[in-house]
């Protein structure tokens, strides 16, 4: 397990200074600017975001449900180790959270939630120590 975040973090590391899409840009200071359909960036508006908040509860959950999910399908159906499944169980579970958060980011009154990804890290942890745990 120690093994592929340490290669999480290599290839993390590897990504060159700025990163562009169509919806974002990742600059020097590693700060995340956002861009509608058009080109256009997005302002920035402090929305209300609280970390107790209902919808962290459901981050949480979806993401640890996810990865105890395609863990399951991935040792009983693809009769995959238990250790071998659970880097992709939970890359796919992050996937998920992530490709969720960049859809909230492309509706007119959306945004990308960092404390929304912190939950859905929480809910992969978790998922990973139940599935280490057995």
């Amino acid at each position: 397990m120690i093994k592929y975040v340490y290669l999480l973090i290599l290839f993390s590391l590897s990504f060159p200074n700025k990163v562009y899409s169509n919806f974002y840009e990742l600059n020097d200071r590693s700060s995340l600017k956002f861009y509608n359909e058009k080109g256009d960036p997005i302002k920035k508006v402090n929305r209300p975001d609280k970390w107790l908040a209902i919808d962290k509860l459901q981050h949480f959950s979806y993401s640890c449900l996810i990865s105890l999910g395609c863990q399951y399908v991935l040792v009983n159906k693809f009769n995959n180790g238990e250790k071998d499944a659970l880097p992709l169980s939970s890359s796919l579970s992050f996937s998920a959270g992530l490709l969720k958060e960049l859809n909230d980011n492309r509706g007119k009154n959306g945004y990308f939630s960092i404390k929304d990804m912190v939950a859905n890290l929480a809910g992969i942890t978790v998922a990973a120590i139940i599935i280490i745990d057995n």
